[in-house]
């Protein structure tokens, strides 16, 4: 064989070699993965009521559902687990409440049952905690998943409300963990997908707590709803 040929061939071997680690490696990065993709996200506002009715009326209206109804879920359960009132600090605690200045601390644990409306989770019903602790100058709620549900594995969303000079401020905070199966390549494209998610349940939330607070804000006596 002359020295040409000899090199011709080799060099037509390194080339294949080449293309075979090539392809290899596409394969290796179009192969389908599960990855747990995040988002999280935060939204304050001030909504154009005072702390005190607002306080009311969160506390004497039920808020869940409207604010469940726009983050791609459906209240379809919800239990009371627990309640503690301490009136220590208010003196008058049934003429504060109807004067609407209660000073009553309020904690209360509630475990919602909400349909998932999104198939691609592969599950039809989620399970969250929802621990509420309510004082005289601010109202916290946290709201997370008892477990995993498909391929949601994590779910919470936490909503702070204080006294703001325009009115009150709240602050909202939506976190999700979900197992996604991508080409390893695509797994930016899951985490945008995830992220994006969170970004329209905190817009949902926030427009579905200032409609809400708008619905009853003019009512000179906020009742509690006898149906919850």
């Amino acid at each position: 064989m002359s020295h040409s040929n000899h090199l011709r061939r080799t060099i037509i071997i390194i080339a294949l070699a080449v293309v075979l680690v090539l392809a290899a490696l596409i394969a290796w990065q179009f192969r389908s993965i599960e990855h747990l993709a995040t988002g999280q996200q935060q939204h304050s506002f001030v909504i154009d009521c005072d702390f005190a009715k607002f306080r009311q009326i969160m506390v004497r209206k039920n808020a869940t559902a409207a604010i469940v109804g726009h983050t791609g879920m459906r209240l379809i359960g919800e239990q009371v687990e627990g309640v503690m009132l301490d009136t220590s600090q208010d003196d008058r605690p049934l003429l504060n409440a109807i004067r609407g200045v209660s000073k009553t601390e309020v904690a209360a644990v509630k475990e919602l049952t909400v349909q998932l409306e999104d198939p691609t989770l592969e599950a039809n019903e989620l399970v969250l905690e929802q621990n509420a602790d309510i004082q005289p100058d601010h109202i916290d709620v946290i709201t997370a998943s008892k477990r995993a549900a498909g391929r949601l594995k994590h779910y919470q969303t936490t909503l702070d409300a204080k006294p703001d000079p325009e009115g009150t401020r709240v602050v909202l905070t939506v976190e999700l963990d979900v197992l996604v199966k991508v080409p390893s390549l695509f797994k930016h494209r899951a985490d945008a997908g995830v992220q994006q998610a969170a970004d329209d349940a905190i817009n949902g939330q926030a427009a579905a707590i200032e409609a809400f607070i708008a619905r009853h804000a003019d009512e000179l006596l906020i009742l509690p709803e006898l149906n919850r």
